[in-house]
């Protein structure tokens, strides 16, 4: 069985129109959707009505950002910073340029799902990490071996795939793969590609795990997020353009 999974849209329609050409090719079994699909981007409700109308095929599941909107985060969080003031301000921006229709729809997606195509071999999948939707905490690839154990070693899976790290990886640990599919809508690994994730059970116990990168021209979207309604859009374009996070002293996990 074949699964292909991809994560952070971020309100991108270019890469996500990328990812999913791509996406088509694979000729996969299941297309998973990991969550964020709004938030850091300027069409939310274009992206959303593309899964609620067009593509409908697909398992999603919901991310810190989409929670942000959906539960209105600024009227209860206290910024931590000014990166969290700049984002809270940009939830409920985002908000506005939405249906109730499209929120409602947001609000039903699931945290996590399982898939088992052989019995005792499952295969997880989750935004951020198995216990907490990402505001709080990440998988990201400098954690050790021991550290990951800390935050995975209780899921009864043999593969765990996840986004909200912007940056694909496959990596052993202990007797778990783990499995980033993220990101579509930007990266900040230093590669501005958008990626996607292939994970195919082969039987007895294997698994093969891949993850993928989308070529492509998306500098009129850089310029479109430099010149839209999003306060300091220049941030998101730098991000688009070069793969890094905007403000790396300031890294979010």
């Amino acid at each position: 069985m074949k699964f292909v999974l991809y994560a952070d849209i971020h309100a991108q329609i270019p890469q996500m129109e990328a990812v999913l050409e791509a996406v088509d090719k694979e000729n996969a079994d299941k297309e998973i959707l990991i969550g964020d699909l709004i938030m850091l981007g300027p069409q939310p409700a274009e992206v959303v009505d593309h899964f609620m109308n067009v593509r409908q095929n697909v398992d999603i599941l919901i991310g810190n950002l989409d929670m942000w909107v959906v539960d209105k985060f600024w009227e209860t969080k206290t910024p931590k910073n000014i990166y969290h003031e700049w984002m809270l301000d940009m939830a409920r921006l985002t908000r506005e340029r939405m249906t109730q229709e499209q929120l409602d729809w947001l609000n039903k997606l699931p945290f996590a799902m399982t898939y088992t195509p052989e019995h005792n071999h499952n295969f997880h999948v989750f935004h951020a990490t198995p216990d907490e939707i990402g505001d709080e905490d990440a998988l990201p690839p400098r954690l050790t071996d021991d550290e990951m154990w800390e935050k995975i070693g209780d899921v009864d899976a043999d593969v765990m795939s996840f986004g909200h790290i912007h940056g694909g990886y496959v990596r052993q640990v202990r007797d778990k793969t783990l499995v980033c599919a993220a990101a579509v809508g930007m990266s900040w690994d230093g590669d501005p590609r958008p990626s996607y994730a292939t994970v195919e059970y082969l039987g007895d116990g294997k698994w093969d795990c891949q993850t993928k990168r989308v070529d492509g021209d998306f500098e009129e979207q850089a310029k479109l997020n430099e010149n839209c309604w999003i306060p300091h859009g220049d941030r998101i374009a730098k991000m688009i353009r070069t793969g890094y996070f905007w403000n790396p002293d300031h890294m979010p996990h």
